[in-house]
């Protein structure tokens, strides 16, 4: 059976298990799609429709920001995070979540003005895909605090950083097919399942390491395994839903003559088991909380 203090704790936590499942990805998946146009490779329809259709990771992004906030109680407290901008890591996440959302939606809210200059808006994305990078960035090392012990490992920042690199190269795949830009049916296509695929393998690997340590961390109450006994079981359901989605992703891909709504479909549905299995490891980050003395 599971701890329960450690299944209370991630329950209580639920919020920001979602919020760090979601948001990672949305933005990565943002930046790739951005890809094509910074590097020339998409010509002007297909730039106009790829910018228009971003709407899609950044509202996966939105959700994650959204629901992480009931996590402050009262929406005024979000006053008060704010105000520790510059010494707070949790302030600095929320404050480059807001940044990076913030130009994101007028990047894409400008993507349907009749008159528009490519050399702008790509200077524009670009400024986007940097605000991203550092927004995944405070949200990796925003727990990492010397006292919660089973958090403080160089395998926490690490680990989400590559949640958002397996399941944001499916969510752009999703994205891209949407928005009808044909080179996700070739190199493309099979490039973003293949990255997602090795970095999901990476990404077990790193949480393999992380559970073997767990028996090594402990206070003067309890060991961070025994707040989560079943972790090995999670990493399993882990890189089960994660390889299910990448493998759903190729049958997409190779199905290539099967009607666009059912792609569409699929690639949904290998979005869903992604983000789930990152969601299992997610959680079970928080079953571990334990804090140094006499608490968990």
């Amino acid at each position: 059976m599971y701890s329960m203090d450690g299944l209370s704790t991630a329950l209580g936590e639920i919020t920001l298990v979602l919020f760090t499942t979601l948001a990672p990805s949305g933005v990565v998946a943002l930046i790739l799609m951005g890809l094509p146009f910074l590097s020339g490779c998409a010509g002007e329809r297909e730039r106009v429709a790829i910018d228009r259709f971003m709407c899609i990771p950044i509202a996966v992004t939105l959700t994650g920001l959204v629901v992480s906030t009931t996590h402050l109680g009262n929406p005024a407290n979000a006053l008060y995070v704010l105000a520790g901008v510059g010494r707070s890591p949790l302030s600095n996440e929320v404050f480059a979540g807001v940044v990076f959302l913030g130009l994101a939606g007028v990047y894409w809210l400008t993507a349907f003005s009749e008159r528009q200059r490519a050399g702008l808006r790509r200077a524009g994305l670009a400024v986007v895909c940097a605000a991203g990078m550092a927004f995944v960035g405070a949200i990796a090392f925003a727990y990492d605090a010397p006292t919660i012990l089973a958090w403080s490992t160089p395998y926490v920042p690490l680990a989400l950083c590559l949640n958002a690199l397996s399941g944001g190269p499916l969510l752009a795949l999703l994205s891209l097919h949407v928005a009808g830009y044909r080179a996700v049916r070739g190199r493309l296509g099979w490039a973003l399942v293949c990255a997602a695929a090795l970095l999901a393998a990476a990404n077990a690997c790193v949480y393999m390491l992380q559970g073997l340590g767990l028996a090594g961390i402990e206070n003067h109450v309890t060991a961070a395994a025994s707040q989560v006994p079943g972790y090995f079981a999670m990493l399993g359901a882990f890189a089960v839903l994660v390889g299910a989605g990448v493998g759903v992703a190729a049958s997409a891909l190779r199905a290539g003559s099967d009607p666009r709504r059912s792609t569409t479909v699929r690639l949904a549905a290998a979005c869903v088991l992604a983000l789930a299995g990152i969601f299992v490891m997610r959680f079970a980050f928080y079953m571990m909380h334990l804090t140094v003395g006499l608490g968990v």
